[in-house]
């Protein structure tokens, strides 16, 4: 979903320090509900909404360091991903607000001769009750839907006004949009409200390891949700060991038994020195190997192995044709821990807690990647919109452990 519009805001807005990495930004922490940010010289743009689940960022035990718990809403400005305004919501806030997203858009569904119309999202951000126009935080927000703004049926748009109140002043920021953007920001809300806990503080139950919506797919004692690639059963040099999942010998590479479209996976893997494997996803089984049809997220040890000196197929990298952001890989012998999140066409990759590659499924940029890379010769790569995980058998020790995904469903 991305529009052309010019952005409304009110001048002499500064930019919120705490904003100004936006989506790209290399953590996400506990913190406030609502910030705003805003650069009176904005220029004009694509608005684009962003619902992201909670970011982990693990201890190197593999414990849980810090949280934050809570989804992230957001509108940000595509060309430099700024975060323009940005709040964050328990599950039960994000329930509530994508039931209030559905029943404004079946309320439109009952005009009669209702006009298709599509327009850029704008977003105006009012001042603070003392005068005073600045980038804003506060605790407590509250969203609101405003059904019919303006009561204007040749216009059919969805507003939502994000309002926080404290002593001090009002701040509120409003989002407007057509029809189509309202329905993708609920459907998306919905996907995910359910991958976070109820309750109205948002406090993560981080006794269960579980959690919601998780399915553990390695648990130290069992391989029952894997199989080897073409193969009805796991290979016998992929073995248990200590409560690790590792490769020794030849063994080939070994799939989930599920097929997942949207999903967030997180595991952990160590590799001995030089080593090498891979963590694919929407593989199929119609070719001779994972590569073939599933993008890859490099495991590897950088220092010594020789892909470690290209950015494009060191550790963490969407391997040959994104490099990863920052040097952040543990050396050979040591855990490093991954989440991979994939949201529709919107895939982002994490490595010891740190976000080190965001990209697009089949967006022009990811095309032109492809066509200039090995993969120009698989017609397949990249092209599945669902399929298995699979871990790679690169002639190498390698270990997983703590292997957990949650399926977040079909994409839009």
């Amino acid at each position: 979903m991305s529009h052309r519009t010019s952005v409304w805001l009110v001048p002499g807005l500064l930019i919120f320090a705490s904003c100004q990495s936006g989506p790209q930004g290399p953590e996400r922490r506990t913190g406030p509900s609502m910030t705003l940010s805003a650069n009176v010289d904005a220029a004009a743009g694509d608005l684009e909404w962003t619902v992201t689940a909670p970011s982990y960022n693990l201890g190197a035990d593999g414990t849980v360091d810090s949280v934050d718990e809570r989804l992230t809403l957001a509108v940000h400005a595509a060309p430099d991903t700024t975060w323009l305004l940005a709040t964050r919501l328990s599950g039960r806030a994000a329930l509530r607000l994508s039931e209030q997203l559905r029943s404004t858009l079946a309320a439109w569904d009952g005009v009669p001769c209702l006009p298709q119309v599509e327009f850029p999202m704008t977003l105006e951000v009012a001042p603070t009750s003392d005068g005073m126009r600045r980038g804003s935080e506060a605790n407590d927000v509250v969203w609101t839907i405003d059904p019919h703004p303006g009561g204007d049926l040749s216009r059919p748009s969805i507003r939502m006004t994000a309002r926080s109140d404290d002593a001090a002043s009002i701040r509120s920021a409003t989002v407007t949009m057509d029809l189509s953007d309202a329905a993708a920001l609920q459907r998306r809300m919905i996907r995910l409200a359910s991958t976070v806990p109820l309750g109205a503080s948002g406090v993560a139950d981080l006794a269960a390891p579980s959690g919601p919506g998780w399915t553990t797919l390695f648990d130290g004692t069992s391989l029952e949700h894997f199989r080897g690639f073409k193969k009805q059963s796991v290979p016998e040099a992929w073995r248990i060991e200590d409560g690790t999942l590792t490769l020794r010998g030849a063994g080939g590479d070994i799939i989930t038994r599920e097929q997942y479209d949207d999903f967030e996976l997180e595991l952990q893997w160590r590799v001995t020195e030089a080593g090498n494997s891979g963590i694919f996803y929407n593989v199929t089984e119609d070719r001779d190997h994972v590569w073939e049809t599933g993008p890859e997220m490099q495991v590897l040890d950088d220092e010594r192995h020789y892909d470690g000196k290209n950015e494009l197929t060191s550790a963490g990298a969407n391997y040959a044709l994104h490099a990863p952001v920052g040097d952040v890989v543990r050396p050979a012998g040591e855990w490093n821990t991954v989440r991979i999140l994939v949201c529709g066409n919107e895939v982002t990759y994490w490595l010891n807690g740190v976000e080190v590659v965001s990209y697009v499924l089949h967006s022009a940029e990811w095309k032109a990647l492809v066509a200039g890379s090995k993969f120009a010769s698989m017609p397949d790569y990249g092209q599945r919109s669902s399929g298995h995980i699979a871990l790679q058998d690169h002639g190498d020790v390698v270990s997983f452990r703590d292997i957990r995904i949650r399926d977040l469903g079909s994409r839009d």
